[in-house]
């Protein structure tokens, strides 16, 4: 059974790296004891900062890893966010909502992989990108539209105004999931401490 605590060392991982620099990348051991083997060199996650159209503040891209490394079997999550749209006093409990948002995604992603097989081999690979395929929006890239794919874009007052409340449609765009995204999206934000710093923010503002 996968449980939403398995994701608490990636959670770390990513927030610790974005608070310093403002970027960060998981891989390998990098995504804790709780994540499966084949996972940890399936998958890789990057945290990117930059300018992105009229008001989106963030994005998810599913990018496949074969497209620059024939040898390579997996897939990045790269979540880009427009820090320039949220900075000031709030950027921290802001960024806690989105990583705990697009941790939610990767979470869909992981429970595929375990379905498919827990497994690295290229005809898991197929099954994958099959699965992927037909359920993501449009991919853009600039090489080849084949291997990357908008799955998830957002602005800063739907993060805020929604607070998690997407259906399991949302993630798994229709296709087969047990996860309670809901309740993973909850105990993220709670393992994150946000609702502490947003006390200690809204405390200095006073």
């Amino acid at each position: 059974m996968i449980r939403s605590n398995h994701f608490h060392d990636l959670l770390d991982c990513l927030a610790g790296q974005f608070f310093e620099n403002q970027s960060a990348r998981c891989t390998g051991t990098d995504f804790g004891i709780n994540i499966s083997l084949a996972a940890k060199s399936y998958f890789s996650i990057a945290i990117i900062s930059e300018a992105l159209p009229q008001d989106m503040a963030v994005l998810g891209v599913l990018t496949d890893d074969s497209a620059k490394s024939a040898s390579r079997n997996g897939y990045t999550f790269t979540i880009y966010i427009d820090i320039a749209k949220i900075t000031g006093p709030y950027l921290r409990p802001l960024f806690l909502l989105i990583l705990a948002h697009e941790i939610c995604h990767f979470a869909y992603y992981y429970e595929l992989f375990i379905w498919l097989g827990d497994t690295t081999g290229i005809r898991a690979q197929n099954e994958f990108k099959y699965h992927i395929s037909n359920k993501l929006i449009d991919a853009v890239t600039e090489e080849d539209v084949t291997y990357q794919t908008v799955i998830d874009e957002h602005n800063i007052e739907e993060l805020i105004n929604t607070f998690g409340d997407y259906n399991k449609n949302h993630f798994a765009q229709g296709s087969r999931t047990v996860l309670d995204y809901l309740s993973y999206f909850r105990d993220f934000l709670e393992h994150l401490r946000f609702r502490e710093i947003l006390t200690e923010i809204r405390g200095q503002d006073g």
